[in-house]
């Protein structure tokens, strides 16, 4: 497993990407730990009441969580509202910042917290190396968004979304009334929508350029698909053909290359960063960024009006992109299944831990309160769960070492147009040759 991991931390580190809801594949083999497994299926399983089981937890488990935000506030009190009910049990959240890397030096070195996400570079021919089966849980799978990018091989699911994005245009509402502009359906409205934005001294398109992981919605295989042609195949179409970087992407990135050379970006690009950015579209300096719904709660609390945020599609789209926001198992280090397995349940149950980090449940049966979602899925495009990718599209990128985000912002910033393309050519020359 060590060796795996080197592997896997190689790979981060040559490709990395932040997803706020970003979706891996999680297919695995068969368990090593079937003794430990099947006795928590027994208390699962035998356990309608759950009476005699909670007498029985104890102990202290620890969760890793990429969301430092709320590690004290409402993730503490969902754990305080577990230990409650549990008398002699010890929940404790770790907050990560640097998520991928961290966990993959804790994991290789044999020191996993009890429940964790699971991050690049983990496919669905490894995560039984590193997690418990989950199909003692008591849930119904089938109701559950992504399942099937979450189950192995060998049937047995390793991990479950915690919760569910859907990717748009995140925007504020004060700053379109002061331009007097409306919602655009279509490339021209939008282009339109910036030239009126940035007349009144806003700035059209947001994109905390500077700090990178920002961009990846212009940049990824699977969104652009879905928006552009409403595809759910995704980086499978990828398999096989001769362009990594087709007209679909080329229009993708090449709309963000666009809006730069018309200067609706902002005005110093190189020295726009995250932090700024939330800040700017609080406050309406900044009217628009394309991301998911996990961002609207947090314009609001950088001091917007939950009135004045809102959300639409892709212009022109055919679909909006839905992706499971982290997936988290239980390691196959953990000392104390029976009490991570409860939790974990626990977290999904009544959507827990989506409400405690302000986004939307990935349980199918449950209705959307989220106005922002509400409106973003009010414009009449559906929305679509991507294809679950097949592991040889990532073994290939990591083998011509591609770092998209890297390369759209190279790709933005070249002023030359046959320069620019010239770029995209030589990558697609790099994934032929890899392929072969």
């Amino acid at each position: 497993m060590k060796k795996k991991m080197v592997s896997v931390l190689c790979g981060i580190m040559a490709c990395t990407m932040l997803v706020a809801c970003g979706t891996n594949p999680n297919k695995g083999k068969e368990t090593k730990n079937s003794e430990a497994v099947s006795t928590e299926d027994k208390n699962v399983d035998n356990n309608t009441n759950n009476n005699e089981t909670e007498s029985t937890l104890s102990g202290k488990i620890v969760i890793a969580t990429n969301m430092t935000n709320v590690v004290d506030t409402t993730l503490a009190a969902m754990a305080n509202e577990f230990m409650a009910a549990h008398p002699g049990t010890t929940i404790e959240y770790e907050g990560i910042k640097d998520y991928d890397s961290v966990i993959s030096t804790r994991v290789s070195s044999g020191e996993a917290p009890d429940i964790f996400l699971v991050i690049d570079g983990m496919t669905t021919d490894t995560l039984d190396d590193y997690f418990l089966p989950l199909d003692g849980l008591d849930i119904k799978w089938d109701d559950i968004y992504f399942s099937t990018q979450n189950t192995g091989s060998d049937g047995k699911i390793y991990a479950i979304a915690d919760s569910v994005n859907y990717a748009g245009f995140v925007y504020n509402k004060a700053a379109f009334r002061e331009a007097g502009v409306e919602v655009p359906t279509t490339k021209e409205e939008f282009f339109t929508v910036c030239e009126k934005l940035k007349e009144v001294g806003i700035t059209p398109v947001g994109t905390a350029f500077k700090d990178v992981w920002p961009i990846y919605p212009w940049v990824g295989w699977d969104i652009a698909q879905i928006n552009i042609n409403g595809n759910a195949k995704g980086k499978n179409l990828y398999l096989g053909s001769n362009e990594i970087f087709d007209t679909t992407m080329v229009e993708s990135m090449g709309t963000i290359r666009e809006l730069y050379q018309k200067g609706f970006l902002e005005a110093d690009i190189m020295s726009a960063n995250w932090d700024q950015l939330k800040v700017d579209l609080s406050s309406g300096k900044t009217a628009m960024y394309y991301s998911e719904s996990w961002l609207p709660a947090q314009i609001v609390e950088g001091g917007a009006a939950a009135e004045d945020v809102g959300m639409f599609p892709y212009p022109g789209s055919k679909g909006v992109y839905m992706s499971s926001g982290k997936s988290y198992g239980i390691s196959k280090d953990c000392k104390n299944p029976e009490l991570a397995m409860a939790y974990l349940k626990f977290m999904l149950e009544d959507g827990r831990h989506a409400k405690a980090i302000s986004t939307l449940p990935a349980d199918k049966t449950s209705k959307i309160q989220d106005s922002f979602v509400a409106e973003l899925l009010s414009y009449g495009v559906s929305a679509v769960e991507n294809e679950v990718t097949d592991p040889e599209f990532d073994k290939l990128r990591n083998k011509i070492e591609l770092d998209e985000q890297s390369l759209l912002m190279t790709y933005v910033m070249e002023k030359d147009d046959a320069a620019a393309q010239s770029i995209l050519d030589g990558w697609n020359e790099k994934w032929v040759a890899a392929q072969k």
